[in-house]
């Protein structure tokens, strides 16, 4: 299955590991952009992507980011692939 994960902290980088050392396909991102999740998806086999990327390539797409940055980065990708719109 391909899996997208956003947020690669303590919990991301845990289902990164888990995921992809059952056979998935994970796609790894997080704000600061792929450069910097080199060490993660070199020693998990993941691939490291940009936030778009990530929340558009999975069949199931993991957010794990603190809430309040969640509209700020991965929430407006992922609600843009579940065709809904938040409005403030």
């Amino acid at each position: 299955m391909k899996i997208g994960i956003i947020g690669p902290g303590n919990i991301g980088s845990a289902l990164t590991r888990r995921f992809t050392s059952v056979g998935h396909q994970v796609f790894v991102a997080n704000s600061r952009g792929p450069q910097t999740l080199t060490k993660l998806a070199t020693e998990t086999g993941a691939k490291a992507v940009n936030v778009k990327e990530a929340a558009h390539a999975g069949e199931v797409v993991v957010v794990t980011i603190p809430e309040k940055k969640y509209l700020q980065s991965a929430g407006r990708f992922v609600q843009r692939r579940a065709g809904k719109r938040r409005r403030n």
